[in-house]
Order: C-alpha cells, then sequence, then structure tokens
C-alpha cells in the first residue's frame, strides 16, 4: 500500500546527478524532505549528507533537537553533520541565519557536494510574501523563494514549495514518523508567527486557496523580475567598470531597470556587510546623482557616491594604494591598465593616450599611482609644479584623482595616463624614438 509520504514524493523535484547537504532541523518539514529521498539515498542513486545546526537558542530544547536529528540519521543510515553556534549573546534570527549558512559553507567544502537542499513549503512561501508586503518590498522582495537559487555563494534547491504545511504533516502522521516542534514557532511577538496563526487562516476564510494564489503571484512576480534583472544585468555589462558605472545607459532606462542596476552595481563593489542591500531611499539618492555633478550620496560602510565625466563613481573610507611596478620590456602591466612600447608611428602622439619618445627613456622608470610630493614639470614649461596643482588645472575629477597611472622617476611624473606629458624630451626622428600608449579605461578624458 502506497504510503502518504509515497504519494507526495511524486511531486517534488529533485534534480539528478547531484550530491546535497539537507538541511535538517529536526522539524517536520526537513524530516519528511529527508524520508522522502530516503529510498534514493539507499539505492546509490543520491548522495547526501544531512547537516543540522544547533544555535542555543532553546537551551535544553535545542541539545533535543540535535539528539533527535543524530538518532534519525543513526536509525535510517545517513551521515550526518552537527554543528553548534556561537551567536555571541545575540539571540535574534538574522544572526541565526549568518552562522547556519557559514556552517552550510563549511559543510559544503568539507564534503564536496554540490548544492544544498531545503524543506520550505508553500506556506513558508506565502508568510514570506506576506511579511515582505507589509514592509513595503518592492519586486525583488516579493518574488520570494525560488525552487532553485544561489544565495551567499550556496546553490540551494526547495523541492517542497507547492506542498502545504497540513498535508505534510498529515503525511508524517499517517507513516507514524515523528518530528521536533520548536516551541518558538507559538510566540505572537514573532511577525511571521501571528501571520501564520492568525492572517494566513483568516484569509482562508475568506478567500479559500488564498496560499496556494499568494505563491502564484509570487511565481508571478519572479518571472517578471528576472526579465528586468537581465536588462540591468546587460546594463552592466556595458556601462560598468568596477566602481564607475556609465551614467549614458541608466539616465534613459525606465525606473524599474534603473533602480535595480544600481542595487546590482552596490552588490558587485560596496562593502560586505550584513545588510548588504540598497534601502529605497539609497536607490532613490543615487537616482537622483545621476542629474548632479556636485552632490555626494552617503552609503553605507562609510562608502560614498559621486558623478562627474559621464560616470557615478564609489568610493571606500580607505583606498589601499597599489604597489609601484617596474617598467620592463615592451608591455607593463598596472592594475587593469597597461604600457605598451612599440615602433615610432612618424609623430609625437597626442600626449595623454600616446606619446613617443626617445628609444631607452624608460629605463628606471616605474608606474606608480600618486604621492605625496610628486612633481611635475608640464611638456614645454620653463618649470615644475605639484601634480596636485597640475590636475586641478586640468579639471580632473577628485574622485579619479588617486587611480590615475603615472609614469615616474623617483617623484618626478613624466606621464599623466589620459592627461599629458612631463618633461619629455622633444620629439626627433634622429633619436630613433618608439611610441608609449595607454590601454585602459580613462573615463577622467571624457
Amino acid at each position: 500500500m502506497e504510503s502518504s509520504l509515497e504519494a507526495l514524493r511524486s511531486r517534488i523535484r529533485v534534480p539528478e546527478g547531484k550530491s546535497f547537504l539537507i538541511g535538517l532541523s529536526g522539524g517536520a518539514d526537513s524530516v519528511a524532505l529527508t524520508m522522502m529521498l530516503l529510498p534514493e539515498i539507499r539505492k546509490g542513486a543520491m548522495r547526501a549528507t544531512a547537516v543540522h545546526v544547533n544555535h542555543g537558542l532553546r537551551s535544553a530544547e535545542s541539545d533535543g533537537d540535535e539528539c533527535f536529528v543524530r538518532d534519525l540519521c543513526s536509525g535510517i543510515g545517513i551521515d550526518c553533520r552537527v554543528y553548534r553556534a556561537d551567536l555571541a549573546g545575540r539571540r535574534d534570527e538574522a544572526a541565526a541565519r549568518v552562522a547556519r549558512y557559514a556552517f552550510y559553507r563549511r559543510a559544503i567544502r568539507e564534503t564536496g557536494v554540490d548544492a544544498l537542499l531545503l524543506a520550505h513549503n508553500a506556506d513558508d512561501q506565502a508568510e514570506t510574501f506576506l511579511m515582505r508586503l507589509m514592509r513595503g518590498s518592492g519586486p525583488d522582495g516579493l518574488q520570494c523563494m525560488a525552487e532553485e537559487q544561489e544565495t551567499d555563494g550556496i546553490c540551494i534547491f526547495r523541492p517542497m514549495l507547492e506542498l502545504g504545511r497540513d498535508e505534510i504533516r498529515n503525511a508524517l502522521r499517517h507513516d507514524g514518523i515523528a518530528w521536533r516542534e520548536d516551541s518558538s514557532n507559538q510566540d505572537k511577538t514573532y511577525l511571521r508567527n501571528r501571520i501564520r496563526m492568525e492572517l494566513v487562516p483568516l484569509m482562508e476564510e475568506i478567500v479559500p486557496g488564498a496560499v496556494r494564489h499568494i505563491c502564484t503571484a509570487a511565481g508571478l512576480i519572479r518571472n517578471d523580475n528576472e526579465a528586468l534583472q537581465d536588462a540591468a544585468r546587460e546594463i552592466i555589462a556595458a556601462a560598468a567598470k568596477g566602481n564607475l558605472l556609465g551614467t549614458d545607459e541608466l539616465e534613459n532606462a525606465p525606473e524599474a531597470i534603473r533602480s535595480r542596476t544600481l542595487r546590482m552595481w552596490w552588490r558587485a563593489n560596496g562593502p560586505k556587510l550584513d545588510e548588504h542591500e540598497l534601502s529605497s531611499d539609497q536607490t532613490r539618492q543615487l537616482t537622483e546623482l545621476l542629474k548632479s555633478e556636485r552632490r555626494k550620496v552617503n552609503l553605507p560602510g562609510g562608502y560614498h557616491a559621486g558623478r562627474s565625466n559621464g560616470f557615478l563613481h564609489l568610493t571606500g573610507p580607505v583606498r589601499e594604494t597599489p604597489a609601484p611596478v617596474e617598467v620592463s620590456g615592451p608591455d607593463t602591466c598596472f592594475e587593469g591598465f597597461r604600457l605598451t612600447e612599440t615602433p615610432s608611428e612618424g609623430n609625437p602622439g597626442d600626449g595623454k593616450r600616446t606619446q613617443e619618445v626617445p628609444a631607452g627613456f624608460t629605463a628606471g622608470c616605474q608606474i606608480r599611482t600618486r604621492k605625496p610630493g610628486d612633481r611635475i614639470r608640464p611638456f614645454g614649461s620653463k618649470g615644475s609644479r605639484k601634480l596636485q596643482d597640475y590636475l586641478t588645472d586640468r579639471k580632473i575629477p577628485e574622485p579619479f584623482r588617486d587611480r590615475i597611472p603615472l609614469l615616474c622617476k623617483g617623484d618626478e611624473v613624466l606621464l599623466v595616463c589620459g592627461v599629458g606629458a612631463g618633461d619629455i624630451p622633444g620629439w626627433d626622428i634622429a633619436a630613433k624614438p618608439v611610441r608609449l600608449t595607454w590601454h585602459g579605461e580613462m573615463p577622467w578624458m571624457k
């Protein structure tokens, strides 16, 4: 006779050809997922290891969950890894989640599996949607959980998102399989618990099938959001150069795409904080920056953004100075730039991107960024001056000045990439000149 879990198994989808961790808390959902996968594990069609994190938030009850998981895995014959978290006195779910995912990453490294299986169900999805809706989330938040996604560097699969909480528990009861109940799930001081215990039942009473309809809505939002994300990625690919983001493509983009592009750029280049996402107000300020050359927007982690020369630029609190590089051979690389030496083209060059110099001129030279005391003798000038004043006179925006590669001998600057030349001998074909060319993105030239 087919058991209730066997009936549910036909409604879950687990990718073939992968090995997994199973997040096993001891609750009904994770126990059901483990038991539904057990036949595949036993016949060798799937390699899986259970992982349990004891956060210690409920003292003896948490220890009881750990013992239950150990006994369950021992009884059914699957590998189990148990970790104990030190939350340093914190008792919030955010801290527990950070610790849990850190252990998931560790377990993935230790076991070499491909992905993590989590047992979120349809009710979890609906509750998450309602929580985020009440907090004013946009489409990024309302798309909720996906069956497959990458989170915190982990490939995650959620095979049970189409199953309801009650039918999962009924299946376990039918098969006589025990699980652990988390007593904190009855505490109505937590918003999720009130939604689960009060709001969702009322919604189901008013509109039967409300949970299912909410999950459908979340899926539709996800589909639309993915299309908008793809459009934002195209702008990033065309306009982003690390902590620089060209504004031309953004200014004419629809607001829904523009805001996603700005957040995507921030995620890639901002500090790695526990709360890494920009707020709606910070996103709005970045959007307004597209129309202002002089303003500065303060961002999390001591970062700020500005706009100049057709670029948004992101600046951190302290920028580490890159080590100088000795010029050697026909091709020298420095921080994403290259200085090449090629045969003369019969003219002195433009002095900004190209410059012809006598053969052997670069011997003993370095490429580096600016430092205090740097001076330059602008080409054709009788005297030298501070590099800072030289850059100011040429209206080089402040955010770029510490990034510009310089060809130097000691404290004397000979070439300023994309800006101009210093004390370079006059061009003379009899000196058998060679051509120096800077390669790389030079937004300060715009």
